[in-house]
């Protein structure tokens, strides 16, 4: 089996992570693959740095439609083409508008609804779309709602992480690195700064904390289109003193231990894979009900679950797991059970199966 995967990004962040996951898991089971990138991306970089097959193209809105007929012609050389990027898929959906045959899968990672635009609509109705894949069931749902016809193409794929990552012999010391009092209790975030994370309500939710005791301090791993905005907010808030913004850090795997509770306050999300890193390191969660997360967090089970934006109850719920080891431990031995099903290899094994129905094997 031949599959050519398409990335349109120019950086690096969770979903071009969950697409050299696939390309690592099933490189071993008779899958040959390939890819399609941005010129000059971090995953033309992976490519080189792993020796994996790929072709750079530009993906600027005025190239594309002349990139399709680029695709159109590799296609013949495949069995599948899969979509990981909404660029990925425009791209495919014009490729297929010139006759491309070849089989397309796309990726659906975002738990908002698509335009309602003709053209939109056109797009995502396609025939020639075989396969949709969801990062959860609450995407899933809305992309069964939303297509006319063919409701049966969407199918849940849950990301996975590698577990092996988070087998380290030694933690690092948040408190050491960033000049913390020792004393301080840590609670964490290691979403990118973007809108969808809703930091607003996270710095919200770390001034009402602050105004209550004085023995936490928040960590922000990540960076983003917001930062500046965030920072200033942050400033806004005169809670400077209790929050310190890290930046972008590679080794999550080491420095997440040493939290005390991770924070996570989006208003929309495909999934959450930083939840499923926490679940790893068996740090306690407090989440927003957004998209795909409450097939993460079981409310009292797995973390504790709030509404989107209620910076009250989330502020209660940092506060409670700070104070209460009885009910951390409890969240911890959930959240390991839990975790089982959100590997690499679960993720890698569930895609083969879409990839063999397809092609019938």
């Amino acid at each position: 089996m031949k599959v050519l995967h398409i990335s349109s990004e120019k950086s690096w962040r969770g979903g071009e992570q969950q697409i050299a996951y696939l390309l690592e898991e099933t490189s071993t089971a008779d899958v040959e693959n390939e890819v399609l990138c941005r010129k000059g991306s971090a995953f033309e970089s992976y490519c080189i740095k792993h020796d994996i097959p790929y072709h750079a193209v530009s993906f600027s809105w005025v190239r594309l439609f002349r990139t399709a007929f680029i695709l159109k012609k590799l296609a013949r050389n495949f069995d599948i083409i899969h979509a990981h990027t909404a660029k990925a898929h425009l791209l495919c959906y014009y490729a297929l508008s010139v006759g491309m045959t070849t089989k397309v899968v796309v990726s659906r990672r975002v738990d908002f609804v698509p335009g309602s635009s003709y053209f939109t609509r056109k797009r995502y109705n396609h025939s020639g779309i075989s396969k949709y894949l969801c990062v959860s069931k609450a995407i899933e749902n809305i992309m069964r709602s939303y297509l006319y016809e063919g409701k049966d193409r969407c199918t849940t794929v849950y990301s996975g992480i590698d577990l092996n990552k988070f087998k380290i012999k030694e933690n690092a010391d948040i408190h050491s690195i960033y000049g913390l009092d020792k004393s301080l209790k840590l609670v964490v975030n290691t979403s990118a700064l973007a809108d969808h994370k809703d930091y607003y309500t996270f710095l919200d939710t770390v001034k009402m904390v602050s105004d209550q005791r004085n023995d936490v301090h928040f960590v922000v791993f990540g960076d983003g289109p917001m930062k500046q905005e965030i920072v200033s907010y942050s400033h806004n808030l005169n809670i400077d003193r209790a929050v310190t913004f890290a930046g972008f850090v590679d080794n999550i795997p080491a420095l997440l231990p040493d939290a005390d509770v991770f924070l996570i306050t989006s208003k929309t999300e495909g999934l959450g894979t930083s939840i499923i890193d926490a679940f790893a390191c068996k740090v306690p969660v407090v989440a927003t009900a957004a998209g795909g997360i409450p097939e993460l967090i079981i409310d009292h089970k797995t973390g504790l679950l709030n509404n989107i934006g209620d910076v009250s109850s989330l502020t209660d719920s940092v506060i409670k797991l700070l104070d209460d080891q009885d009910l951390v431990n409890e969240l911890t031995k959930g959240a390991t059970e839990r975790l089982q099903m959100f590997t690499k290899e679960n993720t890698a094994k569930a895609t083969i199966e879409v990839y063999n129905e397809l092609i019938g094997n």
